[in-house]
């Protein structure tokens, strides 16, 4: 090879891109129609949020991660999850997402009947994200338990 050829390139195939693409869109997507779906059930009952019920629906969907995050921290111990793979199987865990989107959108419908429009709102973002957080962990559990990881 001489100096004015260029570099081959590595080659992915095909099928291994969109698994990886799949895997590392899964979770983040279960969240996204998560969102979507208790957004809708709560506008169904209280029409459309102004500003204020949206940021109270944020502020609420991060109390919930903080919540449920620190919590699991405290458990766990300190040692940061970035620094190890925690769900073996993304893709696996993210099958079985219509259960908790189905108990978290449910949840949140019930949520969204409390009369006063922003602490229904703050507590939509709060059980959603908390909902899912947990149903995630559960789902990512059953998986840990009964499928085989690569050695």
């Amino acid at each position: 090879m001489t100096g004015a050829e260029p570099a081959e390139r590595p080659r992915t195939p095909y099928r291994r891109l969109v698994h990886e693409v799949a895997e590392t869109v899964a979770l983040p997507h279960t969240y996204t129609l998560l969102i979507w779906a208790t957004t809708m059930v709560t506008i169904e009952r209280h029409g459309l949020p102004d500003l204020l019920a949206v940021f109270c629906m944020l502020f609420g969907a991060c109390a919930g991660y903080i919540g449920i995050g620190r919590i699991a921290h405290r458990r766990h111990g300190a040692s940061a999850a970035v620094r190890r793979r925690a769900i073996a199987h993304p893709y696996l865990v993210a099958c079985g997402n219509i259960t908790t989107l189905a108990v978290a959108t449910l949840a949140c419908a019930a949520t969204a009947l409390i009369p006063a429009v922003h602490l229904a709102w703050l507590l939509v973002g709060f059980v959603g994200t908390a909902i899912y957080l947990l149903g995630i962990a559960v789902q990512a559990h059953v998986v840990a338990r009964f499928v085989p990881t690569a050695p």
